[in-house]
């Protein structure tokens, strides 16, 4: 067996293909990512709820890419789709990137949040119809490029419509609630 030297300069020993390993040190790729205070696809904590305190949950991201400029998070309800739009529970824009988290039941400075199909100005826990199946709830947290330079009580079908144009990545989790 013996070692070459394949023209970019980069050893091949026996018995490997490319560079030797020795050349390229590689950890772990982080990836954008959400963490609710319930496992993904799991149960919603009820004080999340209009069974409960109707509060919001805490959030943290991680692996923000490089380029975002703010962070926009939307809590919409998969099961309730209206006109082929899924019912939005709430969508929050302005929050820095650098934070990494939302306190629970906390609007930063300077964060702007839309209205929600409640027609409230604020987060609106999951409430479906007593005895309907479970329904899931995705809240996604978005990475932006730019200001969403929208106010307080847009749309938010505006404010997804901006997002959208503006995302560089995104990541979510889901939680299911049945009453």
């Amino acid at each position: 067996d013996e070692v070459s030297i394949d023209p970019a300069g980069d050893v091949e020993l026996p018995g490997t293909a490319g560079p030797a390993a020795s050349d390229s040190v590689a950890g772990p790729i982080e990836t954008f990512s959400l963490v609710a205070p319930w496992l993904d696809g799991g149960d919603i904590d009820p004080r999340h709820t209009c069974d409960g305190l109707d509060v919001s949950p805490a959030l943290s991201w991680g692996a923000v890419p490089p380029g975002t400029a703010e962070i926009a998070i939307a809590m919409v309800d998969d099961s309730a789709v209206n006109d082929g739009q899924p019912f939005v529970h709430w969508v929050i824009g302005g929050l820095d990137p650098a934070e990494i988290a939302l306190v629970e039941d906390d609007v930063p400075a300077g964060a702007i949040q839309a209205l929600n199909f409640f027609g409230d100005v604020d987060y609106g826990g999951p409430c479906p119809p007593p005895g309907d199946d479970p329904h899931l709830y995705r809240i996604t947290a978005y990475a932006l490029n730019q200001q969403l330079e929208l106010a307080d009580g847009d749309l938010a079908t505006e404010f997804l419509a901006t997002i959208a144009t503006i995302s560089i990545a995104s990541t979510d989790v889901t939680g299911n609630f049945q009453r």
